[in-house]
């Protein structure tokens, strides 16, 4: 029986997070910055220090240039996990996504989100 209501909770949670899952420059101000934007495109500028948590957020389609080599760890909204390593120079494209992240050194890039 414990069990069971340990997993409803932790179902619910999980639930809840992607329910409420918001913009990353709205979650987590001090790591993205908007650039610009308008009805087609958003830039943002993302930087971060080795820790830095940013709770659970969703990107539409974005495109990223890392400025810098980095490695990232990403929790899913399921929990699930996953690291990532970029190197300077390189652009990651991705669909859209929501996820919690940890930067697992510093890092800068520039990410531009396509709106619909």
């Amino acid at each position: 029986m414990k069990t069971s209501i340990a997993l409803l909770f932790a179902a619910s949670a999980v639930c809840t997070s992607v329910a409420f899952a918001q913009d990353a420059a709205v979650v987590s101000p001090k790591n993205f910055k908007v650039l610009g934007e308008n009805d087609k495109v958003r830039v943002l500028e993302y930087t971060a220090k080795k820790g830095d948590k940013m709770g659970m957020h969703s990107h539409p389609s974005i495109a990223c240039y890392a400025l810098k080599a980095s490695r990232t760890k990403y929790t899913m909204p399921d929990g699930t996990t996953s690291e990532r390593s970029s190197k300077k120079g390189e652009v990651l494209l991705r669909d859209p996504v929501t996820h919690a992240q940890q930067a697992l050194s510093d890092s800068h890039a520039i990410c531009m989100e396509l709106k619909k």
